[in-house]
């Protein structure tokens, strides 16, 4: 199993807050059977440029890294990436390329949840079709009851990977929008969105269990 989208990464954003959290998020994954977790910080270009954050993302996967490396003990491997949320004019960072995951043209990208106008769309293309960069669009089903209809067809009409969480599969009031997407996604993709070790853990493997037993 691979866990697409995680904060699990220290001292970078709302996740992880030390190492030592981050290898007991670690221990969780490796315990639900994921082979490969990939770290995806949250990156917000009005808080810092590409460059910035390119750089802080170095130092911390050096430092968990150098951790895990210390222990005596199997741990899943990790792939560097991020959570890039959309802003205009994106498609112009150099650094674009950078942000994707583990060295792919796959770009795990968070849509704003202000509302969606074309010139999204028209980026969103651009990215694809100009720069040969596939957006991954992250937790897709948070939108549906927030944006226009049309617009989230659209979204499902590119035919590129869509993450759903596996957070909302496991409450019987969220799971019908959740499983409506994966099954209209060309390609559906389970991620946990991990934070920490308390509220929003590590779930993957109860994410994909649930999925199985919901799509019979």
């Amino acid at each position: 199993m691979v866990d697409i989208h995680t904060h699990i990464l220290p001292h970078m954003d709302d996740g992880a807050k030390d190492v030592e959290m981050s290898l007991a998020m670690l221990r969780m994954e490796q315990e639900q059977g994921v082979k490969t977790v990939v770290l995806t910080p949250h990156f917000y270009r009005e808080k810092e440029t590409p460059k910035q954050f390119l750089a802080r993302r170095q130092v911390s996967f050096d430092q968990l890294q150098k951790a895990i490396e210390n222990q005596c003990e199997l741990l899943p491997q990790v792939v560097l990436g991020a959570e890039v949320a959309w802003v205009p004019h994106m498609t112009e960072w150099e650094e674009l390329p950078q942000l994707c995951l583990g060295g792919s043209n796959y770009l795990l990208l968070e849509l704003p949840f202000s509302p969606w106008k074309s010139n999204m769309f028209q980026e969103i293309y651009d990215m694809i079709f100009e720069q040969d960069i596939i957006p991954i669009f992250a937790h897709l089903e948070r939108y549906v009851k927030i944006q226009n209809r049309n617009y989230i067809n659209e979204i499902l009409a590119m035919e590129t990977p869509i993450q759903v969480s596996a957070e909302p599969l496991l409450h019987l009031t969220k799971r019908h929008t959740a499983l409506n997407i994966i099954k209209r996604a060309h390609i559906a993709l389970l991620g946990s969105d991990c934070h920490n070790l308390t509220t929003r853990t590590p779930n993957l493997k109860a994410g994909i269990e649930a999925t199985r037993r919901l799509l019979k």
